[in-house]
């Protein structure tokens, strides 16, 4: 009974990891590192972006999880480290850790959607500048509302679209539109500039960082997939731009 609750708690441990965009050797590492801590034995863990599986070399419970859904929440990675590092460190026991972790898991984002919103406004502005390195204030304000409204428009379809990728298309039409809309009402000057920034916030930045680091550390069936879908998500943003260069 115990083996079994260990296994579950590693694995409830290795799901809020990988939901939450973390590289697979941490999620391997923490996993097992909880499971050996509270089992006395040594785990075996196969981790991918879609499901993991655990098992005990001397028993014979094994456990798989199916991962239905991925993000970044780097505050939720930092957690649940902090929380497995007490546990090994015997700071808190491995029912207190299950808790925890639960809580970590239901949390809500950090910051609401508005800030969020408000957020990648500028990040598309100010990337605006560094990219094409002509310092024109007079497209800021455009490149703010083309980058916060296609930002918005990608986190509220990704939360209620099935399919992947989607969210990123409509989002990255709504970029297009904003911007050549602004400029011919001459709200902004120059259409190319304001899209090489407004498109920034829904680039997958972090996960390109990530599957290459799976990649270098062995980890290719991950880090593959993680570059497959960022691949795919850069095409969709790519054909959203195009949809609308093309048709205005």
């Amino acid at each position: 009974m115990e083996n079994k609750k260990a296994i579950d708690v590693g694995v409830l441990a290795a799901k809020i990891l990988i939901e939450s965009g973390s590289e697979m050797w941490r999620v391997e590492d923490t996993t097992k590192r909880i499971i050996d801590h509270a089992a006395g034995s040594k785990a075996e863990a196969f981790t991918s972006l879609t499901g993991v599986l655990v098992s005990l070399k001397n028993a014979s419970y094994t456990r798989f999880i199916q991962i239905d859904k991925r993000g970044i929440n780097m505050d939720k990675i930092n957690s649940v480290n902090r929380l497995s590092r007490q546990y090994t460190a015997e700071e808190i026991s491995l029912d207190q850790l299950e808790k925890e972790l639960f809580a970590v898991k239901q949390a809500k984002p950090q910051f609401p959607i508005w800030v969020q919103t408000i957020a990648a406004g500028f990040e598309g502005a100010f990337f605006m500048f560094i990219f094409t390195q002509t310092y024109d204030w007079r497209d800021f304000p455009l490149a703010f509302v083309a980058g916060a409204l296609g930002y918005l428009v990608t986190l509220l379809l990704s939360s209620r679209i099935r399919i992947r990728f989607i969210s990123e298309f409509f989002g990255a039409l709504v970029i297009g539109l904003c911007t050549v809309i602004g400029v011919r009402l001459h709200l902004g000057f120059n259409v190319q500039n304001i899209i090489i920034g407004a498109i920034m916030p829904p680039v997958p930045g972090i996960p390109m960082i990530t599957a290459v680091r799976d990649i270098f550390e062995g980890n290719l069936l991950s880090g593959l997939e993680r570059m497959m879908e960022c691949m795919i998500t850069l095409s969709a943003l790519a054909f959203g731009i195009g949809v609308v260069l093309h048709y205005m």
